[in-house]
């Protein structure tokens, strides 16, 4: 290395970095923890402390592991290594868990016994399982993505070699199915991608001698995003780095923030940020709070939120970027207003910023649909990011091709698309001898040639293919074309049994998403039929809307274009405007979180980690209804919203307000003039008021995110707003209304996942 390199990383060093990380940097013995908060440059301090460690220590580069999660996070540590090391002709390993202990396996052949083996991917796995559940004539009960799921879950927890500790949940013969799969794995020489951190976890705690060699040449070890490590990968790295409970190596060091970890889902364990302190003892904690993206309102009112979490270790983002009036909070009266609300800060935001500077997160992909159209009316571009257009989503496309064989029964292409989803046994060569057919006979419709398969002797059909056909054939033969389009898809739905098809045909969590989609699928036909209940063939008309729709999305990539995503995908981005929408009970937080404390905080963490993608203004919304399940719904507001700070926050109800007003308040606010007093008036209580009154106070739809005094009181009930209870019969829900019933009693209206249900107290239970 030369020596104007050499300079030019010590000047990064004495003047590129901010105290605590020149300190993160610097420290050369034992172990470290660092906490490095949203936006404070973690990258920077990893890529600089490597650098340090060979260039300035004397550490040679094989001497280092430093570990990440995805493979785009360790391209890019490479690339600013190679910027900060230029003349190196060897870079220290810098990847994931997964291809260092591939690495390791393929470098000590003894760790699996096998000198050659193969890898199992996703696909070749569940064929395996499949093959092992016939045996057990199990496909009855359970899928394969779930028998799949449990087994990678099991192996992620540090009980992975016990099975009497393994936990079955509601699997049949898990234990037998998990046996035979190993046994399997074992006779192929096959391994899947949770053994390759096992076994060598395995060796080194089975040999001593594979462990102490394995210290002497990697004498420091990096770990980025550790608040995503496994508990297996926890016992990894305490393997890998100690000895009888003491560090064997020369550092250890943990860059991590609990406050984003976000992906419990996929074994990633929070708590391993807080043990490190106490595993890896002693521990030199730094905190990296200096943020260099937001604005301080931002991070303020991240910090206020985040604060109510306990499973963290405390720190305070905070940014030299003064600024005011940067966060707004809108209400609106319905999910489709809202829908039109965003559309409009997209609109006239994008006058003052490049359209990809504009990000709109939400919790789950189904709520998109009503943003994406509301953007389209507006002729706004969008591109959704690790996700796919609404209409253009596999499931609503089959859904689709359904209804449109209702209105065109001569749509060859629809037909072709569903005449074997699910799947029924007709395979490619039954779809070749059908349109052969059709060809041959081109004025019959799908049902004529369908009906002339089935009976004509030459196509020779199995017994079980024409009782498919038959049975397809019934669907449209029951189908009413009068009939109201919800009505004709929920017909279709039931018939096919596409939700059992969903659950079977993927992994728990895409068929549950997979089936959120179809179900706002359902509201929007719903919807689509109340603005338009006067006309004639309104199949036909909600089938052409959608076309208009999916024409009307851009695909040019090169257009500027608003980005959508998810929460989860938004990690580790950032942009000038962040639109957070749904913010209310049952999605954020999402419904299947309020049972424990735990999944609860790790909903607060997302709405922490939506916060801090925003650099310059956060526009934050929830509705007072939507449509569930095809009935409107009132919606609580999610309780995140009264852990913001009043002071910082601007808030408006815009329920009420006309359409050209709301634009003026949003123009308004863009331009960076505090909100001012209207006559417009709106209900509304916030958390205080809700516990002690049961009566809504009239208010002027801009106001602070403070507690109003409410007009009157109820007498106090041990029941609130906001309250989460549990229904045995339709489950966890939130309290929206209380009223005083006869002998003591109170009538709790509460929404519930079936819907809004107004019930007394002594059938509920408090669940949190």
């Amino acid at each position: 290395m030369t020596t104007t390199h050499f300079q030019d990383l010590q000047q990064l060093i004495s003047t590129g970095l901010n105290d605590n990380q020149r300190t993160a940097v610097l420290h050369d013995r034992e172990a470290l923890l660092i906490i490095a908060g949203a936006g404070s440059g973690k990258t920077r301090v990893i890529t600089t402390r490597i650098a340090h460690l060979i260039a300035n220590n004397g550490v040679e580069p094989h001497q280092v592991v430093a570990l990440t999660f995805t493979n785009k996070a360790a391209g890019e540590m490479k690339e600013r290594l190679l910027q900060l090391l230029q003349g190196i002709h060897r870079l220290p390993f810098i990847g994931t868990f997964h291809s260092y202990c591939l690495q390791l396996l393929r470098s000590y052949p003894a760790l699996t016994g096998m000198p050659q083996f193969t890898i199992l991917d996703a696909d070749d796995q569940q064929d395996l399982i499949k093959k092992i559940m016939k045996q057990y004539a199990l496909a009855k009960y359970i899928t394969a993505s779930q028998i799949t799921f449990a087994i990678s879950r099991h192996k992620n927890r540090v009980a992975a070699g016990n099975l009497a500790a393994m936990e079955i949940g509601v699997i049949p013969m898990f234990k037998e199915i998990y046996l035979q799969y190993e046994a399997e794995k074992a006779s192929s020489r096959c391994l899947d991608f949770d053994d390759l951190i096992l076994k060598v976890l395995e060796g080194m705690q089975k040999n001593s001698e594979f462990q102490q060699q394995l210290q002497q040449r990697v004498r420091h070890i990096l770990v980025d995003e550790y608040q995503d490590t496994s508990d297996v990968q926890h016992q990894l790295l305490l393997a890998m780095a100690t000895q009888n409970k003491a560090l064997a190596i020369d550092s250890m060091c943990a860059v991590g923030d609990e406050d984003q970890s976000i992906y419990s889902w996929r074994g990633a364990t929070v708590a391993n940020m807080l043990k490190f302190q106490t595993d890896f003892a002693p521990v030199t904690t730094v905190k990296i709070e200096q943020n260099y993206r937001s604005v301080q309102p931002i991070l303020q009112a991240a910090n206020d939120v985040i604060a109510n979490n306990t499973m963290r270790n405390p720190k305070e983002l905070w940014s030299t970027r003064t600024a005011s009036n940067r966060i707004l909070r809108i209400t609106c009266g319905s999910g489709d207003q809202e829908a039109e609300t965003i559309a409009t800060v997209v609109q006239l935001m994008s006058t003052k910023k490049v359209m990809p500077d504009i990000a709109i997160l939400y919790r789950t992909h189904y709520q998109s649909r009503n943003i994406e159209e509301a953007l389209i009316h507006k002729a706004i571009p969008y591109k959704i990011i690790g996700g796919i257009r609404f209409y253009e989503r596999k499931e609503i496309k089959d859904l689709l091709a359904y209804l449109r064989l209702v209105v065109n029964p001569f749509d060859k292409i629809s037909l072709l698309r569903i005449v074997n989803v699910p799947a029924r046994g007709l395979g490619e060569k039954f779809e070749e001898e059908l349109l052969k057919m059709w060809q041959q006979q081109p004025f019959m419709d799908f049902k004529q040639v369908l009906t002339f398969m089935a009976a004509d002797t030459e196509t020779a059909l199995t017994p079980t293919k024409k009782r498919a056909v038959q049975s397809f054939l019934q669907l449209y033969g029951s189908i009413d074309p009068a009939d109201s389009p919800s009505m004709i898809l929920k017909q279709i739905i039931n018939h096919v049994e596409y939700t059992t098809y969903l659950n079977a045909a993927y992994d728990l969590q895409e068929a549950q998403a997979k089936q959120e989609n179809v179900q706002e699928f359902i509201q929007a036909i719903d919807i689509f039929e109340q603005k338009h209940a006067n006309i004639t063939g309104l199949l036909e008309s909600f089938l052409h809307e959608v076309s208009l729709l999916q024409e009307s999305g851009d695909k040019d990539e090169q257009t500027p274009a608003v980005l959508m995503m998810t929460l989860h995908a938004a990690k580790g981005l950032e942009f000038d405007t962040v639109i957070m929408a749904g913010l209310e009970e049952g999605l954020l937080p999402s419904q299947r979180s309020l049972n424990t404390n735990e999944d609860l905080e790790e909903e607060r963490r997302l709405m922490y980690v939506g916060m801090t993608r925003a650099k310059e203004h956060l526009v934050i919304s929830n509705a007072h209804t939507r449509y569930t399940f095809g009935q409107l719904v009132s919606q609580a507001p999610s309780r995140f919203l009264d852990e913001l700070p009043g002071k910082l926050v601007q808030t408006v109800d815009l329920e009420q307000l006309p359409r050209f007003q709301v634009r003026t308040v949003l123009e308004q606010w863009i331009s960076g003039h505090p909100l001012m007093h209207n006559s417009y008036q709106a209900p509304k209580t916030t958390m205080a008021a809700q516990k002690s009154s049961y009566t809504p106070s009239a208010y002027s739809p801009y106001s602070s995110n403070k507690a109003s005094t409410p007009t009157t009181t109820a007498p106090k009930a041990p029941w609130y707003k906001k309250q989460t209870v549990y229904h045995e019969k339709f489950g966890t829900g939130i309290v929206t209304d209380v009223e005083k019933a006869p002998d003591q009693d109170f009538y709790v209206t509460a929404i519930f996942k079936v819907g809004q249900k107004k019930i007394l107290s002594k059938f509920l239970t408090k669940s949190a």
